[in-house]
This record gives structure tokens, C-alpha cells and sequence, in this order.
């Protein structure tokens, strides 16, 4: 785990919109728990802690 976060769903710009949802809904099945978990950052506090 990196700095609390316990997961990170990348999206390739160069992806097609298939393979961002297909991507998404893979690491939805694969972590549902980290979805609902009140210790997953939010969008802004993701961006801080990768600016670090």
C-alpha cells in the first residue's frame, strides 16, 4: 500500500472509451471493498499525494 492509498485505477488517455470501461468494471469486481471504505481518498486528495 502507498502512503494509505489501497488502490489506483489508471486510465491511458490513448485507451479507447471500451477499454476504460472495460478496465473500470475490472477494477470495480476486484475492489469493492476499497470502494466503500472511508479511508479511500477522494479525487483531490489523490492528487496530492501523487504531486508528493
Amino acid at each position: 500500500m502507498w502512503q494509505g492509498i489501497k488502490s489506483i485505477m489508471v486510465f491511458n488517455p490513448k485507451d479507447s472509451d471500451e477499454q476504460t470501461a472495460t478496465k473500470f468494471m475490472d477494477w470495480m469486481r476486484d475492489n469493492k471493498s476499497a470502494v466503500g471504505d472511508k479511508a479511500v481518498p477522494n479525487a483531490e486528495q489523490t492528487r496530492i499525494l501523487l504531486k508528493k
